[in-house]
């Protein structure tokens, strides 16, 4: 279990530095910090996603059940680092201040809080709520990286057996609400952002691949039940 886990990690980071190798050409226009905190956005997308396909898979494969069940952890485990790094970056690029060519008017606060906030202290008020398109994304990001974040803390065995197995499953089947979040996130990003080399199709075509599994899954496993 532990050679069969120790080549999954391999094979899975491998995986991630081919694509990264594959993706960096196109962000080559950005700077750095901006290329890097796309492609690990995009990267964090690619893992929550097979996490998510693991699980009908496991179904049908029970054999390797307990083999799939230690990589959609360590693939968790991962999505969650390239998650970290890709908002580490955003707050970053934000503080400093970035050009980032938004389509809206409106005047943002100053540094990461320009994220959720808007500044009317132009016109005598205060900070607001950034309900704009934009806005919207980054709240949906915020909630998505607390989910993820709490997806990741609670991996391991010990959380597991700590949290209880009612408790920690009730956690864990929040992850297609994470996976929802973080698709309408990416979209709202790719067209509300010029210059951006991602397209809509780009997650689109990975969204209705899960989506699709899941439910043939769900199906299946309600028409056994039935069945018995």
């Amino acid at each position: 279990m532990r050679l069969f886990r120790f080549l999954a990690f391999i094979v899975s980071l491998l995986f991630l530095l081919a694509l990264f190798w594959i993706k960096w050409p196109q962000f080559s226009f950005f700077r750095t910090p901006e290329a890097l905190s796309m492609i690990s956005g995009y990267l964090a997308f690619l893992l929550i996603s097979l996490t998510l396909l693991l699980g009908p898979i496991k179904q049908w494969l029970a054999r390797f059940a307990p083999q799939l069940l230690l990589l959609r952890r360590d693939l968790g485990i991962i999505g969650g680092v390239c998650a970290l790094v890709h908002v580490a970056l955003v707050l970053f690029i934000f503080e400093k201040g970035p050009q980032l060519h938004f389509l809206q008017s409106d005047i943002t606060a100053k540094g990461w809080l320009g994220l959720f906030f808007l500044d009317a202290s132009v016109y005598g008020g205060g900070l607001s709520p950034n309900f704009t398109f934009t806005g919207i994304a980054n709240y949906m990001g915020l909630i998505a990286f607390i989910l993820l974040f709490c997806l990741w803390i609670t991996s391991s065995r010990y959380a597991e057996k700590l949290l209880g197995g009612s408790s920690w499953k009730r956690i864990h089947m929040s992850n297609f609400l994470l996976f929802v979040l973080v698709v309408f996130h990416a979209l709202i990003y790719v067209n509300s952002i010029k210059g951006e080399p991602h397209t809509p199709g780009d997650f689109l075509w990975i969204a209705g691949i899960v989506v699709a599994i899941r439910l043939i899954a769900f199906v299946k496993t309600v028409f056994l039940r039935r069945t018995k």
